[in-house]
């Protein structure tokens, strides 16, 4: 077992995976054994889960992890101007067509390869909002089934409807600091990223 100190308050843990625990893809039966486990109780990966069992990640802590993935998006548009709009905008985008075609799977199977996908989503705090929603990253692929031509749940639509509502809310927080020129990434003191004092106030 060994611990990652992020910051004082965020730390990460990686574990050995328990004998007879697997990950289930959401696309089909494959079961997959991952090498080690993240603990990570901000941005949980899909829970393991014993053979023919179940194990839920429930709707508080997917709307924690939806919502700091947002306040990364907001960091990352304070030191690369401009970078978070675009990664909020292809993200609402694409859960966008999801909604409208929730029938379709292949609006919700994303490729990684794809350059705009990696610039926008996959290297950017965009990438932990699919997670959160359930996407998982199988055949360089983000999926999140159900698949096989099968119909999304309605309870899995409303989770997707109410992380738009964040990401939009997050859009729209960028948008103003971009137009008052003022923007500063979220950290722990409220100024900065590390706590190191607001812009102008360091001597």
């Amino acid at each position: 077992m060994y611990h990652f100190a992020l910051s004082q308050a965020y730390q990460v843990i990686l574990r050995d995976v328990p004998a007879d625990h697997v990950l289930q893809s959401s696309e089909d039966s494959r079961v997959f054994k991952p090498v080690c486990w993240v603990e990570d109780s901000i941005l949980p990966e899909p829970p393991l889960k014993l053979q023919n069992t179940t194990n839920s990640f429930t709707n508080t802590q997917m709307t924690a992890a939806i919502q700091w993935s947002c306040q990364q998006l907001q960091r990352e548009d304070a030191i690369y101007h401009g970078n978070g709009i675009a990664s909020a905008k292809r993200t609402l985008q694409y859960l966008k067509y999801i909604c409208l075609h929730p029938d379709e799977p292949k609006y919700r199977k994303l490729r990684i390869g794809n350059k705009i996908f990696q610039q926008t989503i996959y290297n950017t705090g965009a990438r932990g909002i699919l997670l959160a929603l359930g996407f998982e990253e199988l055949y360089g692929y983000l999926e999140c089934g159900p698949g096989s031509g099968k119909c999304l749940g309605l309870d899995r639509i409303q989770q997707i409807s109410n992380a738009m509502m964040i990401v939009n809310q997050t859009l729209k927080i960028m948008q103003d600091e971009s137009s008052s020129d003022i923007a500063q990434p979220q950290g722990g003191d409220g100024y900065g990223r590390a706590g190191f004092g607001y812009a102008g106030g360091m001597s």
